[in-house]
């Protein structure tokens, strides 16, 4: 079975995509933070993604040998890109140990805006006023919502552990997403896809073989088998391959905006399958991260 390389979705599907990309990754981290006392982060985070690269090997073999020199050529940028994806999916599952869904969820939905800040970092593109003040509200959202609204907290600084995780897991996401173009178009989707998830796996294994030795291993057990195969083949392999199928059609400034659906996924299930509670400071919060959205999305369109 072969994957097309040059499959484009109709704009109509790439919305349904975009839109089931922001179920699935709202999705796991509900079943994370549900699961976070049954499998360890690191232990968890290498059998998702080492799965997930699985799957396309059984894809893409046939293409490997032809794509050699190519991943000679660019290994390092590989290398890079495989540590942005899976490493901060181990820090969020260990975040997850210390905070709800709900707060993972509302943190993850300022990636959109604060990629703006690694693109300026690495190609010097001009950041406008408007962006700006919507990287500020972002960030302000952010603090609103781990300091639960509370000034001497803010003052302390005394906030959730996990949440400054999940902040550090977004902020190695939105590294990736601005890096992610530097791969050749050459690759095809589906070796881009498996290469990233088979070197990032890689390069968890020592950490995930430290938790083993000297924390708690991966139960061998049936329950935890299927929520490994869920979180690898649904919410990595599936959520990826949709976005990406997404983006090659509508594009970054228009998908991102759907990101804003993570929150409304995530809130929803984390109150329904895990009891959390919907607070004034989240909703406070979320509408910061919102207008940090909208302003740093819609100032990059009148500027292009």
């Amino acid at each position: 079975m072969k994957i097309p390389a040059g499959f484009k979705p109709s704009p109509g599907l790439a919305y349904m995509c975009v839109t089931g990309t922001a179920f699935l990754f709202a999705t796991s981290t509900v079943v994370s933070r549900g699961v976070h006392e049954l499998i360890p982060p690191v232990g968890g985070t290498f059998w998702r993604w080492f799965l997930a690269s699985m799957i396309m090997l059984a894809f893409v073999w046939r293409d490997l040998p032809g794509k050699g020199a190519l991943i000679r050529r660019h290994w390092r940028l590989i290398v890079l890109l495989g540590i942005l994806q899976i490493v901060p999916s181990a820090i969020l599952f260990l975040g997850l140990n210390f905070t709800t869904a709900i707060n993972a969820t509302l943190i993850n939905a300022a990636q959109p805006a604060l990629t703006v800040l690694p693109a300026w970092l690495l190609t010097r593109d001009r950041i406008t006023a408007g962006q700006a003040l919507g990287i500020f509200a972002a960030f302000a959202g952010i603090i609103v919502m781990v300091s639960k609204g509370s000034l001497a907290a803010i003052l302390a600084l005394n906030f959730n552990v996990g949440d400054i995780l999940a902040l550090i897991a977004i902020l190695g996401w939105t590294l990736y997403a601005t890096l992610q173009h530097r791969m050749p178009s050459e690759f095809g989707s589906g070796v881009k896809l498996f290469v990233i998830f088979f070197s990032g796996s890689l390069a968890v294994l020592p950490f995930y073989l430290i938790e083993t030795a000297f924390y708690r291993a991966v139960p061998a057990t049936m329950s935890s088998v299927g929520i490994i195969a869920f979180l690898g083949i649904v919410g990595s392999l599936a959520g990826i391959a949709l976005w990406n199928a997404a983006l090659s059609t509508v594009g970054p400034n228009r998908a991102t905006i759907f990101l804003n659906l993570v929150p409304v996924f995530g809130v929803s299930l984390a109150i329904i399958f895990l009891g959390e509670q919907l607070f004034s400071h989240h909703l406070a919060g979320a509408g910061l991260v919102g207008l940090g959205v909208i302003l740093v999305v819609m100032r990059a369109r009148k500027r292009a």
